[in-house]
């Protein structure tokens, strides 16, 4: 099977920075991933268009509600979750894992176990 590295490597605008004359190599991982061109657009795109708070009435919330929606929907469908609804989006693995360890917590006893794998 042949990979193109080098095409994918293109899609990634921050993998063409150098320093020195020497391309960079990032290992600080996930705290500074490196994102693909059609992943800043989107994000660029969502800050000029539909940067509001959820749960309002008017267009620029409705819009970006949208946004939230197709993510779950997209998501689901490349997990095969049943439905969009079991899919939660954080703002980030920290945050995501403290939120779970404090939910899960509320329904532990003494004597509970997790086996973490």
């Amino acid at each position: 099977m042949n990979f193109p590295i080098e095409a994918i490597r293109g899609k990634f605008p921050a993998l063409s920075l150098t320093d020195k004359g020497r391309r960079r190599i990032y290992l600080d991982n996930p705290a500074g991933t490196q994102v693909p061109q059609a992943v800043a657009d989107a994000v660029s795109r969502c800050l000029l268009t539909t940067n509001a708070n959820l749960g309002g009435y008017f267009e620029t919330t409705i819009a970006a509600q949208a946004v939230v929606d197709e993510a779950h929907e997209a998501m689901a469908d490349f997990l095969g979750a049943a439905s969009p609804e079991e899919i939660v989006i954080g703002a980030n693995m920290t945050t995501l894992t403290y939120h779970i360890s404090r939910t899960l917590g509320r329904t532990m006893q003494p004597g509970d176990e997790i086996i973490l794998t």
